[in-house]
């Protein structure tokens, strides 16, 4: 079992090429050369990874290879991607709306790129004004989203709402009285966790066993109830194959 789980990660790492991860870094980088996004090529990625992960029972085994890659935005918009595929396969999503929540989850954090790189990089803590030039970030992303032919309304959705929170105490601002997308609400889980297990600048990564016991304290603050509950069921059945694999 164990060398079967070992063999199943290098598989999809294989059959994701390094061609297409190529040409993901190439549509980040157009866009930092403001330049036209093309959404065909993304979509035709996310939907390559649809394909794959179907024939695999662990696919967010592929989360710590892909981590070790340089640019974090880039990086991290993929796990994000996987981490959303995972999590919306379990709710029994299908067809073209898991392809938008795959989709929606590699340009969540597109606004980023509109944001200086001493920023995004700074080792140390941001101060006042550069944390009002970081939280502008989803209103950016959702505007050029909007602006971009071919992106689903879930997207430009998803970029606007990822880090509102589902009390709402997030940003950017909203009414009391706002409905928060679905896609939104379960990319802020997969933001948060790829972000907390991340090494940045500022600080080391952090082991998986506290980031998912942060998460499960947010449960009805920060992150749905449902929804966490639902992640913490995929970690666990990830966690029990990985004791599985080294015969525990």
């Amino acid at each position: 079992m164990g060398c079967s789980l070992a063999l199943e990660s290098n598989q999809i790492l294989e059959d994701i090429s390094s061609e297409e991860l190529a040409r993901v870094m190439e549509v980040y980088e157009a866009v930092q050369n403001n330049k036209q996004l093309h959404v065909v090529g993304l979509s035709e990625i996310v939907g390559g990874f649809i394909d794959v992960f179907a024939g695999y029972s662990d696919p967010l085994l592929t989360l710590v290879p892909l981590r070790n890659m340089d640019e974090y935005t880039f990086t991290h918009s993929l796990n994000v991607c996987l981490l959303n595929l995972a999590q919306a396969t379990a709710l029994g999503v299908e067809g073209q709306m898991l392809h938008d929540l795959g989709l929606s989850a590699m340009l969540h954090d597109v606004g980023k790129l509109f944001i200086p790189e001493e920023i995004l990089n700074k080792p140390g803590k941001l101060d006042e004004k550069e944390w009002l030039l970081m939280k502008e970030h989803p209103v950016r992303g959702a505007e050029y989203l909007l602006d971009t032919p071919g992106v689903p309304r879930m997207a430009v959705i998803n970029a606007y709402e990822h880090h509102l929170r589902f009390d709402l105490r997030g940003y950017p601002h909203v009414k009391d009285d706002w409905q928060q997308n679905l896609c939104s609400q379960i990319t802020t889980i997969s933001d948060i966790y790829d972000s907390l297990r991340t090494k940045r600048p500022y600080r080391e990564p952090i082991d998986r066993s506290t980031v998912l016991e942060n998460i499960e304290e947010l449960m009805g603050s920060q992150l749905h109830p449902l929804l966490v509950e639902n992640f913490l069921r995929l970690m666990k059945d990830v966690a029990q194959k990985k004791d599985t694999e080294r015969g525990y």
